[in-house]
């Protein structure tokens, strides 16, 4: 069996610069098969690893989430319910609340991107990131893949 990832090649790069790769997803549907790019093309080895280290997060993420769902622990489901019409500070203030830090950054890595993005402007801009809650956040947040390590 093949494995599931492979790379995409661009022999020509974008506009004629040198070649790129790109990681892909193998694909199967019956007796077709296609690798589906699951990252950027890329010309340089650091900036794919870079994007797969991101996926790498990503599944992390969501094991621990499935590791949680196994053990039983739904401690954060319906806990705290983020609507679409809140305010970054809003949710922030929510966030601020949580004591534990594991479960702080947890419940704000399962944010979509956008908003974990929304709420890193807010907390980077508007508040003290040397005292309390945003201090945490502003040690452990990463601009790049927008995650909190």
């Amino acid at each position: 069996m093949k494995g599931i990832f492979d790379l995409i090649k661009y022999p020509k790069g974008r506009e004629g610069e040198k070649p790129e790769l790109s990681l892909g997803l193998r694909l199967k549907i019956g007796n077709q098969e296609t690798v589906c790019p699951l990252t950027e093309p890329s010309g340089h080895y650091e900036a794919l690893e870079k994007e797969v280290q991101t996926i790498k997060q990503d599944l992390g993420r969501v094991m621990e989430k499935a590791r949680d769902f196994f053990k039983g622990d739904r401690s954060t489901e319906g806990k705290l319910d983020f609507n679409a019409d809140m305010e970054a500070a809003q949710i922030w203030a929510l966030l601020s609340e949580i004591e534990d830090a594991g479960q702080f950054v947890k419940i704000f890595n399962d944010l979509d991107e956008p908003r974990r993005k929304e709420i890193a402007e807010h907390v980077l801009t508007h508040c003290n990131v040397f005292t309390g809650k945003a201090s945490v956040f502003s040690s452990r947040y990463d601009n790049e893949s927008g995650f909190m390590e």
